[in-house]
């Protein structure tokens, strides 16, 4: 398989995680109708194109609490939304990420919406989350990737994502050789409780050499992002571009504003 194009060129490798607000069906306070959710996400999909951000992935972030399988509507709602991105800027690297844990969904979503790549949070292992246990599902991401034909979408797995806790943690390197090597990820994301932590697992796992790319997960800013990219091969960011952080209605419906893109980019681009 060929490196996915934001790791084979000049530019840096940042991919933009674009946090969907809470759908009508989630049951959420904050839920917004859909053509308000399409608006929004298209308006920051063209700023962070314009930014030259080279690679976005769309999550159904707003709907928590989250469903411990994925519902009907998130696959409809991400589907949806997916492919008015993908119409609006065909050149953009293009991925998807669900929040509830599984390994068919995103990867059908991807073939049909012409994503290059999808997150998967707990890949191999098990991980206790707050919404139950949470088994890795390398076997069956790979082995339905296969049956449907989407050898070209890649597979960015997630070792030992903040959100929860691995159930008999191993080594750091260990569990990342299961994602690689066993589990043939395309790509190993790492996020610690703060960025230093981050920074020495992103190192501890360079020094393995795995020969996939590393990503940083999340903490980047306009302020470390050129660090990080002297150690990781791309970084995922998203609160970076808002005003507003956190879990609140107001932060979930903060939109990207450019400016702070546009910054994040110039940063970034002083790592090369």
């Amino acid at each position: 398989m060929k490196p996915l194009p934001i790791f084979d060129g000049d530019q840096p490798a940042v991919i933009a995680a674009l946090h969907l607000p809470p759908t009508p069906a989630s049951q959420h306070p904050g839920a917004q109708p859909m053509d308000k959710i399409l608006s929004m996400a298209l308006k920051n999909a063209e700023k962070a194109v314009k930014a030259g951000v080279p690679a976005l992935y769309i999550q159904d972030l707003g709907d928590f609490p989250i469903a411990p399988t994925p519902q009907p509507h998130s696959v409809a709602v991400l589907s949806v939304v997916g492919a008015a991105i993908r119409r609006e800027f065909p050149s953009l690297v293009l991925g998807v990420c669900m929040m509830s844990h599984a390994a068919k969904e995103p990867l059908a979503i991807a073939q049909a919406i012409g994503a290059q790549f999808v997150r998967i949070k707990v890949y191999v292992g098990t991980m206790v989350k707050a919404e139950g246990l949470i088994e890795g599902c390398a076997y069956e991401a790979i082995q339905y990737r296969a049956h449907i034909k989407a050898d070209d979408i890649h597979i960015l797995a997630d070792v030992y994502d903040r959100t929860g806790q691995p159930l008999g943690r191993l080594p750091l390197v260990d569990e990342a050789r299961w994602a690689a090597v066993f589990g043939r990820a395309d790509g190993l994301i790492l996020t610690g409780l703060s960025f230093d932590e981050s920074m020495e697992m992103l190192r501890s796992v360079r020094n393995a050499e795995f020969k996939v790319p590393l990503l940083l997960g999340g903490g980047a800013t306009a302020e470390n992002v050129a660090d990080v990219l002297q150690v990781a091969d791309g970084v995922i960011v998203s609160s970076a571009f808002k005003s507003v952080s956190g879990w609140t209605k107001e932060a979930v419906l903060d939109e990207w504003a450019f400016d702070r893109i546009e910054a994040f980019m110039t940063a970034a681009k002083t790592s090369r």
